[in-house]
């Protein structure tokens, strides 16, 4: 397939963009209409908006802080490395760690790409702990340093990730296939998660969703409750359709059971969740809804 060839020679050049790559893949994504590979190409080109939640690893990288002092008698030291234990773990954890969301290509379109960049610290957060780091000194300002190796090395990351995923809808496509079209969706969601997001299932996850579904309890026999919790985890109409059908068919002597259908039911929730639920993450969808539906049967969980 010439699409899928482009990729794979893009992926591998050393003159090819990788914001082009990423382009011609999200054409490709079109053809397969893989939610998932659509959410990380779309935060891969345009940045990642939930910083917190959304990053992939390779985006996160630990860091040292280093700060400019001034004292009595115009006294200076510079590019101090900074202790931060004497911060509060809430603003700690702002500083530790380098959080590398902005498109892909923005690191590689560097001038000199092996040159280390910095972050200043954001002024609140220098003025707050001014006097805490040298006695009789006071911190001017404080940035955390950015190892261009790592810039270099989340670009290589993501090349990697499509060179693998292209090679592997290649291998899939039999040799009486022509199109990616004629794949099965299941074949592409393996590869997509296999080899762009690492083995890693669990996908834009954001904080307040996944509060939200550690805190929601159903109680033993309430039907329109478990649907609407599962509604609001992400589960389409045709999901809770198929379940009311599946807990329909597991009755026995007209009795609720726990049965096969229902758990198959659970099997295969990664095919019932819509745009929302792909957010959540098929690992956080399927936990919750066994915990709630085993509630719903009145089963400790």
């Amino acid at each position: 397939m010439k699409l899928l060839d482009e990729i794979i020679e893009g992926a591998v050049s050393d003159t090819q963009s990788i914001g082009t790559v990423l382009r011609k893949c999200l054409v490709l994504e079109r053809q397969v209409k893989n939610e998932k590979f659509r959410i990380w190409l779309n935060n891969e080109l345009d940045g990642y908006d939930n910083v917190e939640d959304e990053l992939p690893d390779y985006r996160t990288i630990n860091s040292i802080s280093r700060g400019f002092f001034v004292g009595y008698a115009g006294s200076q030291i510079n590019d101090q490395p900074l202790a931060l234990h004497v911060m509060e773990e809430e603003h700690r954890k702002l500083v530790d760690k380098v959080r590398l969301a902005q498109p892909a290509a923005s690191y590689e379109g560097r001038p000199d790409k092996s040159a280390d960049g910095s972050l200043p610290w954001p002024p609140s957060l220098t003025t707050k702990y001014q006097k805490k780091f040298i006695e009789n000194f006071v911190l001017n300002r404080a940035w955390q340093e950015v190892p261009g190796s790592c810039m270099v090395g989340l670009v290589e990351t993501v090349r990697n990730r499509v060179l693998r995923f292209a090679l592997d809808i290649k291998d899939q496509l039999g040799e009486d296939q022509e199109s990616v079209v004629q794949l099965p969706a299941e074949t592409v969601e393996k590869s997509v998660i296999n080899n762009i997001y690492g083995g890693n299932v669990f996908i834009a996850a954001h904080a307040g969703a996944i509060s939200q579904v550690a805190h929601t309890n159903i109680v033993a026999g309430d039907a329109s409750g478990l649907l609407k919790a599962l509604s609001n985890l992400g589960v389409t109409d045709e999901g809770l359709k198929a379940l009311q059908h599946d807990i329909e068919a597991d009755k026995q002597d007209g009795k609720p059971n726990l049965g096969q259908k229902t758990l198959g039911w659970l099997t295969d929730i990664g095919k019932y969740l819509g745009t929302e639920g792909v957010k959540v993450g098929v690992e956080v969808a399927k936990k919750a809804a066994t915990k709630w539906i085993m509630q719903h049967y009145g089963l400790d969980v």
